[in-house]
């Protein structure tokens, strides 16, 4: 396959290969790439060896056209490694498309010294994120605001945010709205749970292994009248008991810290290249 000049791809790599002419790569090397690069990963070096850091595996075909399979697919060629996912749901998905191909699963991990669980320090606000699913999220506080039934509680929008000051946010934020739509992971819902936040809201796919019934709220893909009937239920029964919601609360968090540390994030991580490293050398 010829990459054609105009892609932007191309010319990205091009320009970075460029740049290390006076310190080439080394073609014993790995090369690692996103993967919404697509089918144009296997124009680049082809005598190289390669993985794909797929972060989200519902974008493994972006960049892709009807006959970029039959052209040349990175995933079947012999040049490639392996892919490394961040969900249960990416790895499933990847193992389903490409099952000869292997896919290696690591762990996010949260900085429990920015995303901590401050029970006292809460206050009766609602915190989302729109950058993704605005129209959802529009019709959602226009519905609750009409309802007139939440009137007690603020909704604070978080958009264009240092991650000191995300973290600032939900950890005086009682409920966080999930927006996850085909994620790998959805990381703000963790980060929001690993803060003390009780999450309602869509899962994404990708953060179903986290959205636990015991401490969170799980929505149905696009059930805009059932999200807000559950803010509402919910809020409501949170001014009845808000001792239950600290306890939800509570637990959210430690099973996020515990789960999704910076510790284990590394260990996986380590971990999967390991095996990478040691496929390479069983097949040279």
């Amino acid at each position: 396959m010829i990459l054609k000049e105009k892609t932007g791809t191309y010319k990205s790599i091009k320009n970075f290969l460029r740049s290390k002419s006076e310190d080439p790569i080394d073609e014993n090397g790995i090369l690692v790439f996103p993967e919404i690069f697509g089918p144009d990963i296997n124009c680049i070096r082809p005598d190289m060896k390669k993985v794909i850091f797929n972060q989200n595996c519902f974008y493994t075909f972006d960049n892709s056209s009807s006959d970029s399979f039959e052209k040349g697919n990175i995933y079947t060629d012999k040049s490639f490694l392996g892919s490394i996912v961040v969900s249960e749901n990416s790895e499933k998905y990847l193992n389903f498309v490409y099952p000869d191909s292997k896919v290696y699963r690591i762990k996010l991990g949260i900085d429990k010294n920015l995303f901590s669980c401050e029970s006292n320090s809460k206050e009766k606000t609602i915190a989302y994120m729109p950058r993704k699913r605005k129209e959802d999220i529009t019709q959602i506080i226009q519905i609750l605001k009409a309802h007139q039934k939440i009137k007690d509680w603020q909704f604070t929008e978080i958009d264009n945010k240092s991650e000191k000051e995300v973290s600032d946010i939900l950890k005086k934020s009682t409920f966080f709205l999930s927006l996850n739509h085909k994620e790998g992971f959805g990381l703000p819902s963790a980060e929001a749970m690993a803060a003390g936040n009780i999450v309602i809201g869509f899962s994404g796919q990708g953060g179903e292994e986290y959205f636990k019934p015991e401490f969170s709220f799980e929505i149905k893909e696009g059930e805009i009248i059932e999200f807000v009937e559950t803010i509402e239920s919910i809020t409501s029964e949170y001014n009845n008991n808000p001792s239950l919601f600290k306890e939800k609360a509570e637990k959210a968090s430690t099973f996020i810290t515990s789960n999704y540390s910076m510790e284990k994030e590394e260990e996986s991580i380590l971990a999967a290249w390991q095996k990478i490293l040691q496929n390479t050398n069983s097949i040279e």
